[in-house]
């Protein structure tokens, strides 16, 4: 465990944006997490938030009065990941989500190449679901060890894939603020020499596609805003763009890209101080240097307003923002 008093937060985000924090602790490992909350427990800081990577986060530009904690296992880490009975694989929450790609290839197990290249750690994969062509973490997820923060001490439990109560981009973790997860146990696939080079082959292509697509060059939060899903909202897109159609069946598998709308309705290369939205992927907002976290809010801002204006119903952002 590494402990920091008012430490800059716009280090370990990977938008480079977010104010002072009051205390900042790093947990590499379970012992180092454990050690973590008995800090956090003696301090008993205003506020505590828990973050993974923070490739996915908004933090505010405004002083944060209380403790961030940050579970993540150095890159390339080999330790935090076991094979258990029945193709099962578990891993510590703050092992990174290709790392763990990695290490089921080495036991000749697949059902996570879908998230190559994909920046996050397990515990925030579980708690936010995270997806990608056409893959979610919910997919492989058998259980996960929880620990929950709302009394004192520690309190552990182990909640199945039912009971995390999965949706898109949210689970219960997510919602109740103040779960935490500790480690989670896959149900992975033993493949032939077929299917593990298939495998392989999808791993590589979608960091590929990443580096090809994504403005990975600058800073940025990842997705901005959730793709529109409700049929409801996709009806609505139809009815004012019916054009749309072939793209909702062929490529968007019965979605809406958030991208797609926000550069028809030009915002891409909208610009507001240093934040801008990407030319090169609209539903990403780029950070050209030293922006601010107040900016990007505003972007957003706008781009809800435009598209309410237009279709009749406001976007969700996926991008999670810490006020």
């Amino acid at each position: 465990m590494h402990v920091f008093s008012d430490f800059p937060l716009s280090k370990i985000t990977w938008y480079k944006v977010g104010g002072v924090a009051r205390h900042f602790l790093l947990a590499e490992n379970r012992e180092g997490l454990l050690r973590s909350l008995d800090f956090i427990n003696k301090e008993k800081p205003k506020r505590l938030f828990v973050c993974g990577l923070g490739s996915n986060l908004i933090m505010p530009d405004e002083y944060f009065d209380g403790a961030v904690l940050q579970i993540a296992s150095p890159k390339h880490a080999t330790d935090g990941m076991v094979v258990k009975p029945d193709n099962m694989i578990e891993a510590f929450s703050g092992v990174i989500l290709d790392d763990l790609i990695t290490y089921s290839f080495t036991q000749k197990l697949t059902g996570l190449e879908w998230a190559g290249g994909l920046p996050g750690t397990v515990g925030a994969g579980v708690r936010g679901n995270v997806g990608a062509f056409g893959g979610e973490i919910k997919d492989r997820l058998v259980s996960a060890e929880v620990l929950d923060l709302r009394e004192e001490g520690f309190h552990f439990s182990r909640l199945t894939n039912e009971q995390l109560h999965f949706a898109y981009r949210e689970s219960s973790i997510k919602q109740e603020k103040k779960l935490l997860v500790m480690s989670a146990l896959f149900g992975m696939h033993a493949a032939n020499d077929t299917e593990f080079d298939q495998a392989q082959e999808v791993a590589a292509k979608n960091i590929l596609y990443r580096k090809e697509h994504h403005p990975i060059e600058y800073p940025t939060c990842g997705s901005v805003f959730k793709n529109i899903r409700d049929q409801k909202n996709v009806q609505k897109v139809l009815t004012i763009w019916p054009d749309t159609q072939e793209f909702i069946t062929d490529r968007w598998h019965g979605k809406v890209s958030m991208g797609y709308i926000i550069k028809r309705l030009g915002f891409s290369g909208y610009r507001i101080g240093n934040m801008e939205v990407s030319t090169k992927h609209s539903n990403f907002i780029i950070n050209l240097g030293e922006g601010k976290a107040a900016d990007v809010l505003t972007i957003i801002g706008h781009i809800q307003e435009k598209v309410s204006e237009t279709f009749g119903f406001m976007p969700e952002v996926e991008v999670e923002i810490v006020h």
